[in-house]
């Protein structure tokens, strides 16, 4: 095996799975279709280096009487690279005696996503992963004929279990303390263009790791769907988180209060900033900002709600609809100011989300409508799955976690018996 250059073993792995007879199947961890996407952008990387190493010595393995040039192949040397489907494992060919050394050109865009591998995962998800298009792929990477329907329909059911399995998968061990919730709009249905809204939930937990919780399909971000949305986590067994970050979708906002009416809510602060600005002359929209930036930022709860107070007073009767609109929500603004300071950063806006989702719109932009809705679910939980690799979590200090607590035991409700709930 030793002399079996490393793409042809990988293309036996690959097709030890596809037949159900791998030697080294997926680890429990890894999800079975990122695993098995991954194994081929690995194939695919691996190839494309030993075609490199062909050319540069002008033959193939074992060819010496067609020498070309001066040198000879000396196995292998590991390199991780950093990809659209996780960390690859390639082998990078070594040469000894050449006139100059072998360094294989894509040696430098080895850090970075391929195009190739950026269409091949794209594809996988937004085609729906179909038996057709599996087995074109298939087809397109390996050359050759394409694989049976038996072969391709065990492939597909593997790849959409991976799916289900994470979107039905038991919450309850998870304690969230933040818990962040938003929308965005897909074209999710073949035959509209008429775009549709994909709930998401992503939570901080109390030992501060990030969390992806769940994703659906939610028309108009209306209440009926984000009731339906907040009580398939319940049933999940998700546990009231302690503060709940959102924006100011009226119809998410009366969810909230109706599945978790104890929990702390923090209103996205860039969301009401525009909110109040746009209700202002162009001229003062500068100056307000401002000013309600001092609210926003003040050092503690109490002096917030002071300079709130009094900048609704000393404007109410100039801008009314501003400060309307600012009143409305004062002390939903500013309820981050209770936590700690050290999470403030995290907890005010729904930055997190949002940035997550302009990624899956980055992705799904050149795409004028899903071929169906569960390739839409599938896309974006592709993206931010893989994203999520990389988040950063929060730090938990024991004075954190006292403060917390605290706050917790502030909402808890007593029951017949005299416990907290």
């Amino acid at each position: 095996m030793k002399r079996v250059p490393p793409s042809i073993r990988l293309k036996e792995e690959i097709n030890g799975l596809l037949q159900g007879t791998a030697s080294t199947p997926a680890t429990p961890e890894e999800p079975p279709m990122v695993g098995f996407v991954g194994r081929l952008a690995r194939y695919m990387l691996q190839v494309a280096i030993e075609a490199e190493a062909t050319s540069f010595l002008g033959r193939e393995h074992y060819r010496r009487g067609e020498r070309q040039r001066v040198g000879w192949r000396n196995g292998y040397e590991p390199k991780q690279v950093q990809s659209e489907a996780g960390p690859l494992e390639l082998a990078v060919p070594q040469l000894r005696g050449t006139e100059e050394p072998f360094r294989p050109s894509m040696a430098d865009r080895l850090q970075t996503r391929t195009a190739d591998l950026e269409s091949l995962v794209r594809g996988m998800y937004v085609r729906g992963l179909s038996t057709q298009d599996v087995s074109a792929l298939y087809a397109d990477t390996f050359g050759g004929g394409r694989m049976s329907k038996s072969t391709v329909s065990r492939v597909t059911q593997q790849l959409n279990q991976d799916f289900d399995t994470w979107r039905r998968r038991d919450l309850s061990g998870l304690r969230v303390v933040y818990l962040f919730l938003d929308g965005q709009y897909h074209a999710a249905r073949q035959g509209t263009d008429e775009k549709e809204g994909v709930l998401s939930a992503y939570a901080l937990l109390e030992d501060g790791r990030p969390v992806l919780l769940h994703l659906d399909i939610g028309p108009r971000e209306s209440y009926d769907a984000w009731l339906s949305f907040l009580q398939d986590l319940v049933g999940r067994g998700l546990s009231e988180p302690l503060l709940i970050v959102m924006d100011g979708a009226p119809g998410l906002v009366k969810a909230v209060k109706r599945v978790w009416p104890h929990a702390y809510r923090q209103r996205c602060l860039a969301h009401k900033m525009r909110n109040v600005v746009t209700k202002l002359p162009r001229l003062m929209q500068s100056k307000m900002k401002g000013l309600v930036q001092q609210v926003f930022g003040a050092p503690t709860y109490a002096t917030a709600l002071k300079r709130g107070r009094d900048l609704i007073a000393k404007f109410k009767d100039r801008y009314p609809a501003a400060m309307e609109c600012l009143e409305r929500d004062l002390e939903e603004c500013i309820t981050y100011l209770r936590f700690p300071e050290a999470h403030h950063t995290r907890i005010r806006t729904t930055n997190r989300l949002e940035r997550l989702n302009g990624e899956s719109r980055r992705r799904t932009k050149v795409i004028p409508r899903f071929p169906t809705e569960r390739s839409c679910l599938s896309l974006l939980y592709a993206s931010l799955i893989t994203a999520s690799k990389h988040w950063r979590g929060i730090p938990m200090t024991v004075a954190d976690v006292k403060q917390l607590q605290q706050l917790r035991a502030a909402i808890a409700v007593p029951t017949k018996e005299g416990a907290v709930a």
